[in-house]
């Protein structure tokens, strides 16, 4: 091989691994969404609050995106997803317990519920590498619903009164989105 080809093949080679990794996860989501993203629950395991707390906490804006841009690309990428307890299920007792999509779900969870909750993840994920916003926004007020109806209406007492307020606020949100959505 000529040694004038050799550095214009390593520059296409690294060209195309460049590629191949920023097709692997989305880019960064539109602010409008990743902020509609951030206002879904999560159970830390220390109470429920909205993501966009732990993104205001974790990380500083920059440049011009924003914390929950940030903090919303991390999570899609390399499947950093698979560990957020987003989705509650109401126990026999009527305690709530919150799941991330890789643990082990309880039989009891239901075939559909388990189902949706391994594929939601995926399919967003595929409609943002589209750039389908109002598809991504819908599987995001999917999520919402899904909270609102099976997360209960009791939270964490370890929980602070502001982050019950947000919540409360936040479910409030989430009947208003179901009442738009069916009316």
């Amino acid at each position: 091989m000529s040694k004038q080809i050799a550095p214009y093949l390593l520059m296409l080679a690294l060209l195309l691994a460049g590629s191949a990794s920023t097709m692997a996860a989305p880019g960064v989501l539109p602010q409008a969404q990743a902020a509609h993203f951030c206002r879904l629950l999560i159970n830390d395991g220390e109470g429920i609050m909205p993501l966009g707390v732990h993104a205001r906490r974790v990380v500083e804006p920059r440049d011009s995106l924003s914390s929950e841009q940030i903090f919303v690309e991390y999570l899609l990428r390399d499947n950093n997803w698979q560990s957020l307890r987003l989705f509650p299920h109401r126990q026999d007792d009527g305690s709530v317990v919150w799941y991330a999509s890789a643990e082990e779900l309880p039989a009891s969870l239901g075939i559909e519920h388990q189902k949706y909750i391994r594929e939601v993840f995926p399919r967003l994920i595929a409609e943002a590498e589209a750039g389908n916003w109002k598809t991504v926004d819908a599987y995001i007020d999917r999520m919402m619903e899904y909270q609102c109806q099976f997360g209960g209406s009791k939270l964490s007492s370890s929980t602070s009164s502001n982050t019950v307020i947000i919540a409360v606020l936040i479910l409030l949100l989430c009947g208003v989105v179901m009442a738009i959505r069916s009316g």
